[in-house]
């Protein structure tokens, strides 16, 4: 545990489930700011500039509680180079070509709803964490109500060959997610979030250099325009430095399979950056979709474990603070 960062057992649990929120609802934005961000940037540039700003960012401002090489195991550098080919490397790569060949909606869609599967199924398979009755409805319960989110039809509507194609990209960058996670909870166990997230962070964006070189990208950064640097600096700052720090914390405390699940308000959170952003409207349909995938959330987490957080919340009436347990 690096000496700056808060170890998370002494995190309340209402502020952990409020960053996994607040990770949420930037990553609701995400897809709409990456479909900007490549009309006029190279796909690969913009993960290159993405993760290589925020390697900056990280290793500038937490340099002294970064464990040097010579400290990290073999077992440790092993899961760092996991943690920088599956959640930095090839998740932007297969998250931006679906970018490319399908809507913004559909990554909002299938990457989030696909990953928190993958993740339980690794977990349970390593023996890392049990997958419970309630995950299992809880999970089946959100799938059915981001399918009512998105309006039955919505993905077959779209058709061509080049959307399934980008639909399939999407698919894959779930996959790649739903390890990720994974490996964070591994890795966790002898390093920080922070470290885990900086060298993580440090390997991906190494492999996506030669990537990006082969785009030739220098006339298309030197005519970019302000909205798509924008949305480069929402991506890069919001969107990976912020929401993979608190993301990272949730899984080490609350676990990878409990915390992936999360993920299944993604799409909510899009369709309502777009009701409110763009004006479109929420049909009846979609309202019921968004209350079965938050339904689909509590289950997952189990009413004990929302209760303890709901105990653990901390109010402050006339400047006094009341006790966790709710005694005044």
């Amino acid at each position: 545990m690096a000496a700056g960062e808060p170890k998370p057992e002494r995190v309340p649990l209402t502020r952990i489930y409020l960053l996994i929120l607040l990770t949420i609802a930037i990553w609701g934005g995400t897809p709409v700011a990456g479909k900007l961000a490549i009309r006029d940037i190279p796909p690969m540039t913009v993960g290159l500039l993405r993760y290589g700003l925020a390697s900056l960012i990280l290793v500038a401002l937490c340099s002294r509680e970064l464990p040097s090489r010579p400290a990290l195991r073999r077992q440790d550098v092993w899961t760092i180079a996991g943690l920088g080919i599956f959640g930095t490397f090839l998740n932007h790569i297969l998250f931006f070509l679906g970018l490319v060949f399908a809507p913004a909606s559909h990554g909002a869609i299938l990457a989030p709803t696909t990953s928190p599967i993958w993740t339980m199924l690794l977990a349970a398979w390593f023996g890392q964490e049990r997958i419970t009755r309630d995950q299992i409805i809880g999970t089946a319960v959100c799938i059915v109500g981001v399918a009512l989110v998105v309006r039955p039809g919505g993905l077959a509507g779209a058709g061509g060959a080049g959307v399934l194609l980008g639909d399939l990209f999407f698919i894959l960058g779930g996959l790649a997610w739903g390890i990720y996670q994974f490996l964070c909870l591994v890795a966790m166990r002898r390093l920080s979030g922070l470290t885990s997230l900086a060298y993580g962070m440090v390997v991906g964006c190494a492999l996506l250099v030669p990537l990006a070189m082969v785009e030739r990208p220098g006339r298309a950064l030197a005519n970019a325009p302000f909205p798509a640097w924008g949305s480069v600096l929402y991506i890069s700052l919001a969107g990976t430095v912020l929401a993979f720090f608190w993301w990272n914390l949730a899984i080490q405390r609350v676990g990878a399979g409990r915390t992936a699940v999360f993920t299944n308000l993604v799409p909510v959170s899009g369709v309502l950056l777009s009701w409110w952003v763009l004006g479109e409207r929420l049909s009846l349909i979609q309202l019921v979709g968004g209350l079965l995938t938050v339904g689909g959330v509590w289950v997952c987490q189990g009413p004990a474990a929302m209760l303890a957080a709901w105990r653990q919340a901390r109010v402050r009436i006339g400047g006094v603070e009341i006790p966790e347990t709710g005694k005044r």
